[in-house]
């Protein structure tokens, strides 16, 4: 039992409950750090400052070799630590160090300097002070030049992950059990967030090789779509093609075109997924909105149509990212696509709405086409939701899902209902719903 500042008596299960409160109030926001050497730079500067400790030095283990490599150093100065990353720490160089003699705890190894075996020059980068290294201890808590605690840090398969290492206390003391306990937990947590970190890297990692792969498809499939749809234009060109003959060919030529934005989508899909809603920011809806129809229109040089867009004209913000004009590029292009007429007449009205706990923009984009059955109105969200079902002739079936993804990424919600109640043949209304962003102060 012991006594604080203030004369109240605390028990030793009381100090250790300080103690991890403490640490779980740091660590907790290292398990939000994805980088991995920002990570660590971090959980070192924050085991020194929080503990005391002058200077530290974490080492990660290489799954191939099982040598231990430092990735950060607090306290060195750039040149010691330029020198330290270098050093490659053997298994057998640490099973020899680490004796069985010198555990003080579950994964903790404290080895007096009086055994700690100085071999060559890499071992001496880690001495401060080479002039106290012959000194002897004045007392028995004294810490020594040469001392060094590790605390092991193992991965969920029971893997070494690596350690971290006190090489100088602050007050020269040899820690006590509760501060030994007290660090030993911070590394516990310290793993579990290393590894989240290890394993986003490696997600980032998977991301961008797909990324890459489907580059390198979209880009072979695109040439030979277009060397293809170069011959069926020339068949189409030859005089005396019997009339069923070209019209094969122009739907084999619409297939073609369907196949470049089948390949569009999937690149897009794999890029939606991959963002996941985090680089969103406030943008203006509005502004969104006039470069989806600009596009869309672009993809039928050869329909006349005609949008009108109904809005006051003041800027509309949405937590969204570069991906949202997909949605609307997405409605529009099928309400041409989809519209029997010779002249497509589409009506886009943007107005305000709420609920009791949100306040959204509510964007509708309303078409006179075939219209869609009740059956199929949730249906054609789905992934790769065709295959000759009324509404999706000639569909990758990705488009309106990608829609649909990127509305719940935004936090908000896209449905379609028949624009004459009751009457799905005069056209359909898509509704798209986003929160409103705050205005900027």
């Amino acid at each position: 039992m012991t006594t604080d500042s203030g004369g109240a008596e605390q028990t030793t299960g009381d100090l250790k409950r300080t103690a991890i409160e403490s640490i779980l109030d740091v660590t907790s926001g290292l398990l939000y750090v994805t980088d991995v050497d920002a990570l660590l730079n971090k959980i070192a500067k924050t085991v020194s400052e929080t503990f005391g400790l002058r200077n530290v030095s974490i080492g990660i283990s290489d799954r191939e070799t099982g040598d231990c490599c430092v990735r950060a150093t607090h306290g060195y100065s750039s040149e010691v630590d330029g020198l330290i990353r270098k050093v490659r720490y053997s298994e057998e160089r640490m099973k020899k160090d680490l004796r069985p003699e010198f555990k003080v705890g579950k994964a903790t190894y404290y080895v007096p300097g009086e055994f700690n075996q100085i071999e060559n020059e890499e071992d001496m980068l880690y001495v401060v002070h080479p002039e106290r290294m012959d000194r002897p201890r004045t007392r028995p808590d004294e810490w020594h030049e040469l001392d060094y605690i590790d605390f092991l840090m193992y991965r969920k398969d029971g893997s070494l992950l690596g350690y971290l290492e006190i090489d100088e206390p602050e007050d020269h003391r040899i820690p006590g059990e509760e501060k030994l306990r007290a660090i030993e937990i911070f590394s516990d947590l310290a793993a579990i967030a290393i590894q989240n970190a290890e394993l986003y890297d490696q997600l980032d990692t998977d991301r961008r090789k797909i990324e890459l792969l489907l580059d390198l498809i979209g880009h072979d499939v695109n040439n030979y779509a277009q060397a293809v749809s170069g011959f069926i234009e020339i068949g189409m060109q030859r005089e005396n093609v019997p009339e069923p003959a070209r019209k094969s060919l122009a739907k084999a030529l619409d297939q073609v075109w369907n196949l470049n934005k089948l390949v569009t989508n999937v690149k897009l899909f794999a890029k939606v997924e991959a963002a996941n809603g985090s680089d969103l920011r406030p943008m203006n809806l509005l502004e969104v909105l006039r470069d989806a129809l600009s596009a869309a229109e672009a993809n039928y040089p050869s329909r006349t149509v005609r949008i009108a867009m109904e809005d006051d004209g003041r800027p509309k913000l949405c937590m969204m990212n570069s991906f949202a004009k997909e949605i609307f590029v997405n409605l529009v292009s099928n309400a041409i696509k989809f519209d029997p007429h010779e002249e497509v007449d589409i009506e886009i009205k943007v107005d305000s709405s709420c609920t009791e706990t949100r306040s959204y923009w509510s964007v509708s984009v309303t078409d006179h086409g075939l219209g869609i059955d009740d059956s199929l109105k949730e249906w054609i969200f789905e992934r790769f939701a065709h295959g000759g079902k009324p509404g999706s002739k000639g569909s990758s079936g990705l488009g309106l899902h990608i829609a649909r993804k990127l509305v719940s990424t935004y936090k908000g919600r896209i449905w379609v209902e028949d624009r004459v109640q009751g009457d799905r043949t005069k056209g359909s209304v898509f509704t798209v719903l986003l929160p409103k962003a705050p205005e900027p102060t």
